[in-house]
């Protein structure tokens, strides 16, 4: 049986500055300005403070 590690579902704020090289601050403040454009496009959606959905950062940021 084989195990394999998979990225977890949010991406936190460790993994937005090392991505970007910037402080902590400035990688919340990059996460709560990708939250705000998330929560624009589809109001009903839940955001979490400090975190951002992997799917949405990887799409906006990464271009994967």
């Amino acid at each position: 049986m084989e195990i394999t590690k998979t990225k977890p579902m949010y991406v936190g704020v460790e993994e937005v500055c090392a991505d970007w090289g910037v402080s902590r601050s400035k990688g919340y403040a990059i996460i709560k300005q990708l939250s705000d454009q998330m929560k624009a496009e589809n109001p009903k959606l839940l955001t979490m403070a400090g975190k951002i959905n992997r799917f949405y950062y990887e799409e906006a940021c990464m271009k994967k």
